[in-house]
């Protein structure tokens, strides 16, 4: 992994326990890797703790599992307490599987 103001960029493998569909990676980790890399993303950048507001994901092809991926994050753009991020995953290839958009809103102090 490497990780800093500009973003994040880690490296990893869906195996047997994301197991969904015809032997593909199933659809529902997609998220919640996406959803993981952009609280990174946000600490990484210096942003305030922060939720997710928004998290939209484009399937762009099968995600195959025992594969090597690599999912990328990064800041587009804040505004306010609110900070945009978007990620793609691609494979060895750089063919992009899914990619992803979100908005982090950062927590009022009296929000637990």
């Amino acid at each position: 992994m490497s990780a800093g103001p500009d973003g994040i960029v880690m490296k990893g493998v869906f195996r047997r326990f994301h197991l969904g569909g015809n032997s593909a990676a199933h659809g529902g980790v997609l998220p919640l890797l996406f959803d993981d890399l952009f609280g990174m993303t946000v600490h990484y950048a210096g942003r305030p703790i922060s939720r997710t507001a928004f998290l939209h994901v484009n399937y762009r092809k099968v995600t195959p599992l025992d594969t090597p991926l690599t999912v990328r994050g990064r800041v587009e753009r804040i505004e306010g307490r609110k900070t945009f991020i978007s990620a793609e995953l691609v494979d060895e290839e750089g063919t992009v599987l899914a990619d992803s958009e979100g908005l982090m809103v950062q927590l009022l102090p009296w929000q637990p």
